[in-house]
């Protein structure tokens, strides 16, 4: 039950010292719209005190607010703030690119699908920043990071550009003396757009980054980060976040958003209490990959700085533990080619047995790609990949430019148990953000961010064994170019909640059977709950300018059985999807499949081009109870007679293995009051198959 008491301590953390929320108008009806119907009464109280706090603070700061903050949807817990590069929340020179969801357009892929750009030498873009100080702190690290687009090179190689980044103290507000603003931090950054832009040709399932005039386009952002340190700031004064662009090019740099947050110190050796430490001294212990596989079954602390290695790294023992300084401060850099047929899979951290732990890194890599040679067969490797036993945990860990953030499975006999990945940052990948794939059970992500990645954001895939009891919780997947943000593909008993997605390019959420496998279980029921649903799903049209990578349309929450099994025991609750491309829900199955048991529960649609609901093809059951329509086109389409959608509110949960449909034999068509009606020996239906009463 949500409080008074919790929304004003979410509210003062996030005002904590003075730090003043810009409010614009677009989240401003959304919070409208965020008190849902199915809302408790004093979770409707506590929503109307966040909208009154927010709106009754000054503008001076211009911090964008997320409305699911405040359900406690997404990493909400999140360190750093967003200042959107928009008109109103930002300071500028430069030129405002217009909304639009035309794909051919930079800012299709942009939050909100809205940027800035700026062209000459000089433009700048300025925030006024939300408090950073502690009340006994007066020096800080301050971690920036830049959402951005540069044009690609001519052989897709990309293309660079120096900004400098300014942070500007303002006058002191509590005392009398007259200071002049200060530039208390300054840094140039280096930006490349040589892991951005993916091209996929004509009847092509996968993108390269080869560009050609027929080939569709996607992944034209990207993201860089620095930290400045040491920074002197004086409690009372304003903080300013300034970016001036360098370079007299007139190259159009894209700007999406900035995120900025303050660091703690690097952790040392000095601060672990293990007796079997060792610490990589990259002057004199050679290779990284070799240190960490000679120092198996220990605690390895890896210091602050850059280590470069050409090879994967292996955790093939167990009780092995890599400790970095923390994401801003340890990077491993996988340095071997993904051009090279020899070398193409050298990267990447696999891990293959328990208990083992990765803390406080930053991964990356000199790939650009998903697939050496755009072959399947051919994977560049994953930031994080293996089963990790059982009783392993993946925390604090920055992975960008893999093939995957994450892909773990076990292909042994035994099983990928009770993982635990939290407070990750797995962005900017050519596939998945992370999958708990073959034979895992008990896997957790929660408190994560997951962004503009190149296939489903979080997925379970049931293989050769049922995958069970998947937790996807507390995260915020934004901006996902290809596939879903969350991917529900078999098993049994996942829990997928708290989740916050906006602006993937395709589907928001989808459980369906597209990829073969043993298929979704008969024991128990998969439970989705808590998501919001922002701006997902896309129309028909033609590739490149609608359409997922095929042109076909795809909704916000897709549930499909389609190409290999029947999609069963599926509740769907309190789920929130608003301002859809296309439509809202899509429920779908092909030829000789089915959907068996579907729960929709306390769902509130807002805002659809096309249905609130819209059945394609849909043979086998479900139940609703409290479905919510507004401002779609229509709120739902007709469907097949062998579809039968049952309103109950009753709480049963029991997963079943039949279906049932209208009989196929002797029935009566009748009008009643205008309705058409399907009479049986006992029961009476609607024209979609809805179940009126029983005789």
């Amino acid at each position: 039950m949500y409080s008074l008491q919790r929304i004003k301590k979410n509210q003062d953390e996030i005002c904590a010292l003075n730090n003043y929320i810009i409010l614009p108008s677009r989240l401003f009806f959304l919070l409208l719209r965020y008190q849902p119907f199915h809302s408790s009464l004093a979770m409707r109280h506590a929503f109307f005190v966040l909208l009154f706090l927010a709106l009754s603070l000054s503008a001076k700061a211009q911090v964008y607010t997320f409305a699911d903050d405040a359900l406690e949807r997404g990493y909400y817990t999140r360190p750093y703030q967003r200042y959107e590069a928009e008109a109103d929340l930002c300071t500028t020179n430069g030129t405002f690119l217009t909304a639009s969801d035309d794909q051919s357009t930079v800012q299709s892929e942009a939050s909100h699908q809205q940027a800035l750009q700026l062209t000459a030498v000089g433009d700048y873009v300025s925030w006024q920043l939300g408090s950073l100080l502690t009340e006994d702190a007066e020096v800080l690290n301050i971690g920036l990071t830049l959402r951005f687009s540069l044009p690609d090179a001519d052989d897709g190689a990309g293309r660079e550009c120096r900004l400098r980044a300014e942070l500007v103290q303002g006058k002191d507000k509590n005392k009398d003396e007259d200071k002049d603003e200060t530039v208390v931090a300054s840094s140039e950054l280096n930006l490349s757009s040589y892991w951005a832009w993916q091209y996929t040709a004509p009847g092509g399932n996968y993108p390269d980054n080869l560009p050609a005039a027929n080939k569709m386009v996607r992944m034209r952002f990207d993201e860089t980060h620095i930290l400045l340190r040491d920074v002197e700031c004086r409690q009372g004064s304003s903080l300013q976040l300034r970016l001036t662009k360098l370079d007299a090019d007139d190259m159009p740099l894209t700007i999406d958003f900035a995120e900025v947050e303050t660091v703690a110190a690097p952790l040392t050796a000095a601060d672990i209490d293990a007796d079997d430490l060792v610490v990589f001294n990259p002057l004199t212990d050679g290779d990284i990959a070799d240190f960490i596989k000679a120092n198996a079954g220990k605690h390895i602390f890896l210091p602050e700085g850059r280590h470069e290695t050409p090879k994967r790294i292996y955790l093939n023992h167990d009780d092995t533990h890599l400790i970095g300084a923390g994401e801003w401060y340890t990077e491993i850099f996988f340095s071997a080619s993904s051009d090279s047929k020899a070398t193409y899979s050298f990267r990447g951290i696999e891990c293959n047995a328990s208990r083992c732990s990765a803390q406080g890194l930053y991964l990356n890599t000199i790939n650009n790609r998903r697939y050496y040679d755009n072959n399947s067969s051919y994977q560049v490797g994953k930031g994080f990949m293996g089963s990790w036993g059982s009783d392993s945990q993946i925390s604090h860990c920055w992975v960008e430019h893999f093939e995957c953030g994450a892909w773990i499975a076990s292909y042994g006999s035994g099983w990928s148990e009770n993982l635990m990945v939290e407070h990750c940052r797995l962005r900017n990948n050519y596939a998945d953000g992370i999958n708990f794939s073959q034979r895992c059970r008990g896997n957790t992500i929660r408190y994560s961010s997951l962004r503009n990645n190149g296939d489903d954001d979080l997925a379970t895939w049931t293989t050769t064994n049922i995958n069970s009891n998947c937790t996807f919780a507390y995260c915020t997947a934004e901006n996902n170019w290809r596939a879903s943000s969350l991917g529900i593909f078999g098993g049994e008993a996942h829990h997928a909640h708290h989740l916050a997605i906006y602006d993937g390019l395709e589907c928001g959420v989808r459980v369906n059977a597209d990829f073969s496998g043993r298929g979704f279980s008969d024991k128990g029921v998969i439970h989705l709950h808590d998501i919001s649903i922002l701006h997902c799903g896309c129309k028909s049209g033609s590739r490149g300018k609608s359409g997922d990578f095929w042109g076909n349309m795809q909704g916000a929450m897709n549930i499909g059985s389609t190409a290999n099994y029947d999609v069963r025991n599926i509740r769907a609750e309190n789920i929130d999807i608003y301002d859809t491309r296309s439509n809202a829900i899509y429920l779908r199955a092909a030829a000789g499949h089915k959907l068996v048991n579907i729960i929709l529960k306390d769902i509130n649609i807002d805002t659809a081009q096309q249905y609130g609901i819209y059945y394609a093809a849909a043979t086998g059951n479900a139940r609703y109870c409290n479905i919510r329509i507004d401002n779609c086109r229509d709120q739902q389409n007709s469907h097949l007679a062998t579809f039968v959608i049952t309103e109950s509110c009753d709480e049963d949960d029991t997963a079943i293995n039949e279906v049932s449909t209208i009989p196929t034999g002797d029935i009566r068509k009748y009008l009643d009051n205008a309705c058409l009606l399907i009479e049986t020996h006992d029961a009476v239906y609607s024209a979609n198959g809805a179940l009126i009463r029983r005789q």
